[in-house]
């Protein structure tokens, strides 16, 4: 059973709200680029080399996605998972600035997977 199309000008077009998530998740992933880069002055080694990592890895993603590439809302995901599981090491290991980088990646993860027309249909059915 399919839903009547609203024309309540409270309803956006539907093109328009991938686009303004596609938009959030470009910006959501950069600012997680940014934050890694951050981590280059960190006291532990292996920050100091994952944090460039996930960094470059965040620009390729968001290059991908930018661009419509096919692997690019798998880049966003898979940058946003391997941020979560940075920011959930750090918190164990007592690693200041991982409530933020939980947040930012958990919103990568959604944001990209609501922004792809499989996700999309996916999450509305």
């Amino acid at each position: 059973m399919q839903r009547a199309v609203s024309s309540h000008a409270s309803t956006p077009p539907k093109g328009l709200v991938v686009g303004i998530t596609k938009w959030a998740a470009v910006a959501v992933t950069s600012l997680l680029g940014l934050a890694n880069i951050g981590l280059v002055a960190s006291s532990h080694l292996s920050l100091k080399i994952l944090g460039p990592v996930l960094a470059v890895a965040a620009v390729i993603a968001v290059v991908g996605l930018l661009t419509a590439r096919s692997w690019g809302t798998q880049s966003v995901i898979a940058v946003g998972a391997g941020n979560l599981v940075a920011a959930f090491a750090g918190a164990l290991a007592g690693v200041s600035g991982w409530p933020v980088g939980m947040v930012l990646s958990g919103l990568a993860i959604v944001l990209a997977a609501v922004s792809s027309p499989g996700g999309r249909r996916a999450v509305m059915s």
